[in-house]
Order: structure tokens, then C-alpha cells, then sequence
């Protein structure tokens, strides 16, 4: 279950209204709802400790593996690439779903693909349009 899976059900589950849990959590209803399609992610630590707080939960449980990638894509790079990396993180699941990969295995290709990812980034950089200053 991804981040934005987890706000849906626990104001699924606990009858809140995104309006009531955007306002607990200090952000705006529609910056949730961004949240919740996994259109965005939040940009501070601050904000998931919020979320968990009111969740009464870790806020490790908020940031599995792939939502702390696609985070951190969001936070460097913009929300059209953290996209591109959720459907990369998406697309993985989906292939080790129906293997025979050991955990080891599986672990060593997230972070073999997730290095390339950042690497590849950087790369991008140099021959990137320049900015103006």
C-alpha cells in the first residue's frame, strides 16, 4: 500500500472528512487530495510527522521503501518526476509479483535500479538546459 493509499483508509476507516483531516494535519483539502492520488508528496519531514501523528502511527509506516525514492525524486527534481518514479517503483512490484526472485535478489534490483535512476539524473544534468541566473 503506497502513502497516498494509506491517507484514503484511515479517513475511510475512521469517517473523516478530508476537509477535517486536512485542516488536523495543516495543509489545505486539495493538497491532500493531491496526497491521496499520489499526484504529490509532501516536501518536509515536518508534514509526515503531522500525518502520523494524527494517524497515531510511525511515521516509518508512512515511508516504505518506495515513498522515501519517490520523496526524495519530488523534493530534487519536481512532481512530473517523482511521477516517472512512482510508475517505476509500480512497475517493479508488478514484475517481482509473479517471479521466482529470492528477497535478496529483489532488494539488490530495487537498489541497483534506483541508483541508476539518480545516476542517470545527474547525468542529465550536464547536458540539462542551463538556467538563467
Amino acid at each position: 500500500m503506497n502513502f497516498g493509499e494509506k491517507l484514503k483508509k484511515y479517513r475511510s476507516e475512521n469517517k473523516i472528512t478530508r476537509e477535517n483531516f486536512a485542516k488536523q494535519i495543516e495543509i489545505s483539502p486539495k493538497t491532500l487530495y493531491f496526497y491521496e492520488t499520489g499526484q504529490r508528496f509532501p516536501k518536509s519531514m515536518e508534514t509526515y510527522e503531522k500525518i502520523a501523528k494524527v494517524m497515531q502511527c510511525d511515521y516509518n509506516y508512512l515511508l516504505e521503501n518506495d515513498d522515501i525514492f519517490v520523496s526524495e525524486v519530488a523534493n530534487k527534481y519536481g512532481q512530473g518526476e517523482a511521477r516517472k518514479a512512482q510508475a517505476l517503483t509500480e512497475g517493479l512490484v508488478a514484475l517481482f509479483a509473479g517471479g521466482e526472485l529470492s528477497d535478496n535478489d529483489k532488494d539488490a534490483a530495487i537498489q541497483a535500479l534506483t541508483e541508476a535512476y539518480w545516476k542517470a539524473k545527474e547525468e542529465n544534468k550536464k547536458y540539462g538546459r542551463k538556467k538563467k541566473k
